[in-house]
């Protein structure tokens, strides 16, 4: 048991089972800043023009900042004492009276917010410069997140003397400190020896969006109950309160669903996402009241049309920016498509507001709708399976703990050896003839590389035959004479073929120019044609193997195990597996040298590959890793190449799969968890989420 009235800070250490439940304190204080954003919404709805878009996205940047400082200090720290609380509220305090000054700022009042703003961010400090001088264990990240929150207030306090537009210079600058100060690597060492506790964030921002997500909906009930609402306001808030419904939807069936991808700024980037998120809930909330109130048989206003759709975009922008740095076990489609479909969806849904000028408001309101249940619709054939919320926070964790560019520090950290893939090996004096080309670097590259090379040459050789036209002036009629901008649009449409009949070659000059420059685009035409398609034909196999291999006792000898799963569930025929063992033996004669040795199979074909496959090989005296131990592991075995073939019939074509083992992933006395189940329908269930997890065995 702890004082109420004073305790020491403790660091919370997460853990398995030992997740931070979010406090009733934190809820409060949540509740405190959605009245913030509700109060910036309704300064947007009364200044809703660019100038004053900008002002309500610029302040609510740095009110949703504190919340996350306060947040992370309150993830990372276990303290609940009267001074404590007394801080909290203060803050509370000084965030309320943002609220009430957040008009004075839309007309150009600044200083009253500047200093009210600072002491909020004050609070942040002491917070800190209390953990710093109670808590020793944390001081390094403790003083150095109270000297950069420190420098971001008084730039908030030193602005409030100043005018425009040096006001808005200093407040840049802070909000620039207070971004950048989790990407500097110390920090980011700093993160991988204190990792906050990636469940309790996750329920926190989750939290704070499914509060903003209910004041939309609230806005729209309170505004319809307000005019006695008729039956057309029954469609139009029915129509809202869909697009809310789909939004919470969206949010918590994908972006809280997924698990954050291993590496630390994959974790800073989910974090910096949800900014832009809250920005575009908040100002949906605001277009949805206004949309209510729709002439359902007249065009939509043009300020609202815009403001409903870009905020809508925004909000699919960030799920889709979130989606890229997280994946989703259930899917049934690659995390890449999901980023793909929000990416889309977004660029339809501001097609829309163009398009919403030539449409009466029900059918423009009805469709942004449609589009917003659409993406409900996506998720399910998506990710048919509900998401298992303990695999989500264990990927969390090791995401928000030791990432890239950090080393763990705990005595209990032993680091493997860093291993090269074989194909990384440095290949000196190669001949001329036979090393990598362009078109092996294409072909065995991503698809952005492919991309990004094509794009980069079509700018490339417009750019060069828009040069060469200028070095004649009167070699394109219809445009401007000796114009960069007409001569590089003349050969865009001259090498795709397009001619609008407006600009056309006007010398000799110009007409030879255009057939070489036919010829480039033809031929240019083709092998893009046949680099994408051999790219998109070429067959990927969807074969997954198990990162540990185990040896145990089976059937009372002892065996080496794996297991390979078919990952995309398509019928592998004739599949066959293959081993080899890279083992270091000595010649009677004396000589050290390694040896590939071919390691053989209780089973090494399936006629038939869809689920998994146990593969065993019997160390007995016929074995060339017989008497295998993990004390002369190291010493006889340097790797084991395994690799799979089979006829896949989705492609019609053979497909290959091969991995390498090396010492550190052998376990002994150990057994894989079981992976394959039954449904309640009937249907089998792989688990892939177990698919690498193995279990000791009692020593008994």
């Amino acid at each position: 048991m702890q004082s109420r009235w004073y305790h020491v800070p403790r660091i919370h250490s997460p853990g398995h089972g030992q997740e931070k439940k979010v406090g009733w304190l934190e809820l409060f204080y949540d509740l405190i800043y959605v009245a913030t954003f509700i109060q910036l919404g309704n300064a947007l709805s009364y200044n809703l023009s660019i100038q004053g878009t900008l002002a309500f996205a610029g302040l609510l940047v740095p009110l949703w900042l504190t919340w996350t400082a306060f947040t992370f200090y309150a993830n990372r720290f276990d303290v609940d004492d009267l001074t404590h609380r007394a801080l909290t509220f203060v803050q509370m305090f000084a965030i309320g009276g943002l609220a009430v000054l957040v008009k004075d700022v839309f007309r150009g009042e600044t200083m009253r917010f500047a200093l009210v703003y600072a002491a909020v961010r004050l609070v942040i400090v002491l917070l800190y410069a209390r953990t710093y001088w109670q808590q020793t264990k944390a001081r390094d990240m403790t003083g150095r997140f109270a000297v950069g929150f420190a420098l971001g207030a008084a730039l908030w306090g030193f602005s409030a003397f100043l005018d425009a537009p040096w006001v808005y210079v200093c407040w840049g600058l802070a909000v620039a400190i207070d971004l950048g100060l989790p990407l500097g690597r110390a920090t980011r060492s700093l993160t991988g020896r204190y990792p906050p506790d990636a469940a309790h964030l996750s329920e926190r921002y989750g939290l704070l969006t499914l509060i903003v997500l209910g004041e939309s909906f609230v806005k729209v009930l309170t505004s319809v109950s307000e005019v006695g609402g008729t039956m057309e306001h029954a469609v139009t808030g029915a129509m809202g309160l869909c697009i809310v419904c789909s939004l919470w939807w969206i949010y918590f069936d994908d972006v809280a669903g997924s698990r954050i991808k291993g590496s630390y700024l994959s974790a800073v980037a989910w974090v910096y996402a949800h900014l832009p998120l809250t920005i575009a809930i908040v100002a949906t909330g605001v277009s949805i009241k206004k949309a209510v109130f729709f002439e359902l048989t007249e065009i939509a206003p043009e300020g609202y049309r815009w403001l409903l759709c870009s905020s809508l975009a925004l909000v699919l922008f960030s799920v889709a920016a979130i989606d890229a740095v997280t994946e989703r076990r259930q899917s049934e489609f690659g995390d890449r498509y999901r980023t793909a479909t929000r990416f889309a969806s977004a660029l339809f849904v501001l097609l829309l507001a163009a398009a919403g000028g030539a449409l009466p408001a029900w059918a423009f309101f009805g469709l942004v709708a449609l589009c917003c249940l659409v993406q409900v619709l996506l998720d399910l054939l998506m990710a048919p399976l509900a998401a298992d919320h303990e695999m989500l926070h264990e990927g969390m964790q090791d995401a928000f703990g030791v990432g890239e560019d950090m080393e763990d520090t705990s005595e209990e950290a032993s680091q493997p050896p860093k291993r090269h893939e074989l194909r990384a090996a440095v290949r000196k004096g190669t001949p001329s003839e036979l090393r990598r080309d362009l078109y092996f670097h294409l072909m065995d590259g991503s698809w952005w590389l492919i991309f990004g090379t094509l794009l980069f040459l079509f700018f490339l050789f417009n750019g060069i035959f828009a040069g060469l036209y200028l070095l004649e002036p009167n070699s394109i009629t219809g445009g401007d004479s000796g114009s960069l901008s007409s001569a590089f649009a003349f050969s865009v449409q001259t090498m795709t073929t397009i001619g609008y009949g407006t600009l056309s070659p006007g010398t000799d000059y110009g007409h030879v120019l255009v057939t070489c420059e036919a010829i480039v685009g033809i031929l240019g035409t083709a092998v893009a044609t046949g680099l994408m398609f051999a790219k998109a034909s070429r067959p990927r196999t969807s074969t997954l193997f198990s990162k540990p291999v185990i040896v145990t006792t089976f059937h009372g000898k002892p065996t080496l195990m794996f297991r390979v799963g078919n990952a995309r569930g398509n019928e592998i025929v004739e599949a066959s597996i293959s081993v080899s063992a890279l083992i270091d033996e000595v010649s009677p004669e004396g000589h050290s040298l390694r040896r590939l040795r071919d390691i053989k199979l209780k089973r090494a074909t399936s006629p038939l590959f869809v689920l998994t496959w146990q593969v065993l090989h019997v160390l007995d005296e016929t074995s060339p890793l017989f008497g295998l131990s993990e004390e002369t592991l190291e010493e006889r075995l340097s790797l084991m190449i395994v690799s799979m073939t089979g006829h896949d019939a989705t492609y019609g074509q053979t497909v290959h799969g091969r991995t390498i083992y090396y010492p550190e992933a052998f376990r002994f006395n150990h057994r894989f968890e079981d992976v394959l189940s039954t449904l309640e329908d009937g249907r089998l269930m792989v688990d892939y989420d177990r698919f690498h997890k193995t279990i000791a065995e009692s020593s008994s």
